[in-house]
């Protein structure tokens, strides 16, 4: 067999180990975890080239967001249930778990047994009966005593039973404590779990927000408009973005109104140099080379090849010629 013959036959077998929606998931979870990938790259790329179906690709992003966005809390009930087992298992173990049990704790139109079912199925296809069996056991235990989880208690450690019960760093927590207090902690934990809406930045060196706007009426996209910036609007959701024709054309990038604001306040000039470190994904670098209407210059540095390679991607994509890339440690 060639060498390509045999690439295709692994990649097959691959697809085959990890079929259905939930297998996609823990898939991508895996490669999250196992380098340094942005879920959003690589949740896209498989959105671009997988043969699922429209609802089954709402319900993927949906894994893997909630996962990550939980995984605090999903790890904190999943080691209680294997006997602190559950840090040391290998990485297809504790995603297979984590996806299995987010569906159980926070998705209430899957049944449990279907969750489970799955769950088991998979591990199964990638390593073997016994580890099945395993995993069987943890979620249906999970399931029986859903009323009784024990977490952390308030009294004993408000650090940790925050820091469980939000899905927040430990750290992030308590220093937010000292500074906060405990209810504006808690305003600040429970809104950064809210779901986000989809943030646009329109590309005004291709049309101005009214124009903008406008494109996205005559194609029936509702949106709302932005209360800090004037070219940010904001979408409840779009679907197979890559393919449409506004995004291939430059007119948009998708980026949160968070990570627009600070190139917002540093106000980079038309004919300016700047320098951006640790660039990629490239959102905030092709941000300021809009606003600086392509003049002057951006060096955006970054340690990896493949990660100024996806910032180039999107600088052509937009139409930006201001920005040099350079790969390096910047440390």
């Amino acid at each position: 067999m060639s060498t390509t013959e045999t690439e295709v036959q692994e990649r097959t077998e691959h697809r085959t180990l990890y079929a259905g929606v939930r297998g996609v998931a823990v898939k991508l979870l895996n490669r999250v975890e196992r380098s340094d990938s942005y879920l959003d790259r690589v949740l896209d790329a498989e959105l671009r080239g997988t043969e699922l179906s429209d609802v089954d690709k709402g319900l993927l992003t949906e894994l893997v967001h909630g996962v990550l966005r939980w995984q605090n809390k999903l790890d904190w009930v999943l080691n209680g249930f294997s006997h602190g087992n559950f840090q040391k298992s290998e990485v297809n173990i504790k995603n297979t778990l984590r996806v299995a049990l987010y569906q159980i704790l926070f998705l209430d139109r899957i049944p449990h047994a279907a969750a489970v079912n799955e769950a088991v199925e998979l591990i199964k296809r990638v390593r073997g009966e016994k580890v099945g069996g395993l995993v069987n056991a943890v979620l249906r235990n999970i399931i029986r005593n859903l009323e009784s989880i024990r977490y952390p208690d308030p009294n004993e450690d408000y650090v940790q039973y925050l820091a469980v019960m939000f899905s927040h760093p430990h750290w992030m927590v308590k220093r937010w404590l000292k500074r906060f207090g405990p209810d504006e902690t808690k305003k600040l934990l429970a809104a950064n779990n809210e779901r986000p809406g989809l943030s646009l930045r329109i590309n005004r060196l291709k049309a101005q927000p009214n124009e903008f706007l406008a494109m996205l009426e005559q194609q029936q996209i509702q949106y709302t408009g932005s209360t800090h910036i004037d070219f940010a609007v904001k979408v409840k959701s779009l679907t197979r973005i890559g393919q449409m024709e506004l995004f291939r054309q430059g007119f948009f990038t998708i980026q949160d109104e968070s990570a627009m604001l600070p190139c917002l306040m540093l106000a980079p000039q038309p004919g300016e140099r700047v320098i951006d470190l640790c660039a990629a994904p490239g959102g905030k670098t092709t941000a300021m080379a809009e606003m600086m209407r392509n003049e002057g210059e951006i060096l955006a540095i970054d340690k990896y090849e493949t990660k100024l390679a996806s910032i180039k991607g999107a600088c052509d994509r937009l139409g930006l010629r201001n920005v040099k890339l350079l790969a390096v440690d910047a440390s």
